[in-house]
């Protein structure tokens, strides 16, 4: 796939297995990453309570075709 704005036919649609719900309540771990902003951020101090963190794995990239199974990853794409 060269146009990574355009999305495939037969990409699949996600869905939720709960292979995470056993994580609900539980203690974050002492993992300190950076932010956007170039600050460092503790999780375990985080004083909301409850946080947003996104990740992923890759950007991609015109000139490369996208990692095989890349598809079948729910949000990938998105």
């Amino acid at each position: 796939m060269k146009d990574l704005q355009r999305l495939p036919r037969d990409l699949p649609v996600p869905v939720d297995d709960g292979g995470s719900a056993h994580l609900e309540g539980a203690a974050v771990p002492r993992l300190t990453l950076a932010a956007t902003s170039g600050r460092a951020v503790e999780l375990g101090q985080l004083a909301s309570g409850r946080a947003v963190l996104f990740f992923y794995p890759r950007t991609g990239r015109p000139e490369e075709p996208v990692t095989p199974g890349w598809d079948s990853i729910p949000g990938a794409r998105g």
